[in-house]
Formats: C-alpha cells, structure tokens, sequence
C-alpha cells in the first residue's frame, strides 16, 4: 500500500510541514476542513466543551492507504479539534499510523501525544514528533506564548528540523508497528 499524509492546519504552519513529508516520501497529502472557517475563540470553547469539529467531507478512503502519517497542530496540550474528529471517524482504518506536529513545545508533550492517540484508536501510533517552534525564536521570545502563536512557519524553518524529520519518515515508514514514540 501507498503512504498517505493527512493534514489539517489552522495557521497554515503544518501545511507547510505536510508539504514537506510530502516532498520527500512522494506520497499524496489530503486536508483536513472544516465545514466553517474556524475562529481563534472557538479553539477555546471546543477544548473547554470538548465538542468534536464539524468536518468537511473527505475525498479519500483512510483504508487503501498505510501507513497513514497525520499532521496538526496541538493546542494546549491536545491535538487540534478537527484532526481528533478525523481520528474518531477513521480510527477502524488507523492500523498503521504516525503523528508529527509542528507547535510551541512543552517538555513530556508527546507522550501526551503519544497517550491521547491511543486513547483514541485501538492502535498505538508507530512514531509521535514534535517540532518545537521554541527553538526557532531567539531565547528572549521563547516559552512565552504570543511569539509561538504568531510565529509563521517559512520552508527555511522547517528544514531546521531535518534530522527529526528524516528520523520521524524512517519510523514512520519502515517500522512497522513497534509502537515507539520518537
């Protein structure tokens, strides 16, 4: 079976990250709508409420595709609303899976990360990645939440991050099912 990345990003930060992977797995890349532009306000009430997003129909079937590498952000802690829904309504077809994100970064995150995935589905994922933004802003600007929430993401920024990312691919993509979080 073919590799498959599925995305969903609010600020456009792990678009660019999918778009990467994408480049050099050569694998087709999927996004992850909502049916309505989300707001900055309701990241917060859907972590308070702990509603699930309300989706855009998907053009793709999870289950010809694997392994399945996902992407979003992760907002307080939690990944992003809409790609937890995504996980809920495909976790039958998530049996080969990894979750990189590109995102402030807290120290014992991923394997929050790590945890949450597989509360959510009956596999655990074969790799968890974190990318910190922290670590691309000058030390005066990190661990302070403004700066990391703002901060664009360029291509120069990603390709900091290449040997995570090269090591991220090689556990996602040729270790099968060892469940080791990067």
């Amino acid at each position: 079976m073919k590799p498959l990345i599925v995305y969903y990003s609010h600020s456009g930060n792990n678009a660019k990250l999918a778009a990467e992977l994408r480049d050099r797995i050569g694998c087709p890349m999927y996004e992850i709508t909502e049916r309505k532009k989300r707001k900055s306000f309701s990241i917060f009430i859907d972590f308070l409420v702990k509603r699930d997003s309300r989706l855009a129909p998907v053009d793709f079937d999870v289950k010809d595709y694997g392994p399945v590498i996902l992407l979003a952000p992760v907002w307080a802690g939690k990944i992003a609303a809409p790609m937890r829904t995504f996980i809920k309504k495909e976790k039958a077809n998530l049996t080969d899976y990894s979750f990189i994100t590109i995102c402030s970064g807290a120290p014992g995150q991923r394997e929050k990360l790590a945890a949450e995935l597989a509360a959510l589905t009956p596999q655990k994922p074969a790799a968890v990645a974190e990318l910190w933004i922290n670590n691309l802003l000058p030390e005066e600007q990190r661990n302070k939440i403004k700066y990391a929430t703002g901060f664009k993401a360029e291509r120069q920024h990603i390709q900091e991050f290449d040997e995570e990312i090269k090591f991220f691919i090689e556990m996602a993509l040729h270790t099968k099912k060892q469940n080791a979080p990067l």
